[in-house]
């Protein structure tokens, strides 16, 4: 009534009121109705993000993910960046594609915050890398490095695309800076092992792995597994190699001589007397026995007659 009256304020305060009682009575579909005439009467995007809200709360997170879209452009039509990112990163988490989370990397980038456009573009990154696009996945990594050129996790999926993608060139460069960062990194030490072995110097991803075994064996006995896993590895790329044996035996005798030796009685099947002391066993109670009649009193070392 107040609508038709042209009277706005009162009819969206009479609507809030009503959406507001829907919502708590959990009847969505009611809610979503009465928050669609508002959004007819409130051009503010913020009313359809609540819209968006109630879908994914109704469990209909393909609709939430598109609305969000909507409120994600007209919010940034408006000009309200931050309200736009928002909005993405919303319809992001209802429902993820790859289109969804370059737009909130690019809305990251345009509000400055570096950090999260360049942790969606590794994750970004990732899936494009698992959908055996290691191109794309190139291309995407370079981006985030270029913001942030020591960011280790895009750096390690960035090597791993040069690889798949053999480019053995840009794989090493991105193993330096990881080594720069960390000279230990066992990933950045078995992609040099990796990127040898692409241009063909296998000798020396052999020697490279045979030295971050050695290491590793030296670290703890958890350890001595993959050290015992990579000196296997270094032997396929130089079979025939004793010296490389000879380090895989040792391996296997330190383990041997490491292991537990079982005691004598662990064999044994424990009573339950080893670990509790029980007291004697109770024999049953035996009848009393018939009391005999009293003697007949006589004198002292008397003896009869």
């Amino acid at each position: 009534m107040f609508a038709s009256a042209g009277q706005v304020a009162p009819a969206l305060a009479m609507y809030r009121m009503a959406a507001t009682d829907a919502e708590a009575a959990g009847d969505f579909a009611r809610a979503m109705a009465i928050h669609a005439r508002i959004a007819r009467l409130d051009p503010d995007p913020a009313v359809r993000g609540r819209i968006a809200q109630l879908q994914e709360r109704a469990g209909q997170r393909t609709a939430s993910a598109q609305t969000w879209d909507g409120v994600a452009k007209d919010e940034l039509r408006l000009g309200r960046v931050p309200h736009a990112l928002a909005a993405a990163r919303a319809a992001l988490t209802a429902e993820p594609s790859a289109a969804r989370r370059l737009l909130v990397a690019d809305l990251a980038q345009h509000a400055g915050q570096l950090e999260l456009c360049v942790e969606q573009l590794q994750a970004l990154a990732i899936d494009e890398l698992a959908a055996g696009r290691a191109g794309r996945a190139q291309s995407v990594c370079g981006r985030a490095l270029r913001l942030a050129p020591e960011h280790a996790p895009t750096l390690r999926v960035a090597v791993d695309a040069c690889l798949r993608g053999r480019d053995p060139h840009r794989a090493l460069g991105c193993i330096r800076v990881l080594l720069r960062i960390d000279r230990n990194d066992r990933f950045a030490i078995e992609a040099m092992a990796e990127t040898f072995a692409l241009i063909g110097k296998k000798d020396r991803a052999a020697e490279t792995l045979r030295l971050l075994a050695v290491r590793l064996a030296d670290e703890s006995p958890h350890s001595r597994d993959d050290a015992r896993a990579l000196l296997r590895r270094a032997i396929a790329w130089r079979p025939g190699d004793a010296s490389l044996q000879q380090l895989v035996d040792e391996l296997d005798a330190r383990e041997a001589a490491s292991a537990p030796t079982p005691a004598a009685e662990s064999t044994r099947v424990l009573d339950i007397g080893d670990l509790v002391q029980l007291p004697p066993p109770r024999r049953p109670a035996q009848p009393m026995p018939r009391r005999p009649p009293p003697l007949r009193r006589t004198d002292a070392y008397a003896t009869p007659r």
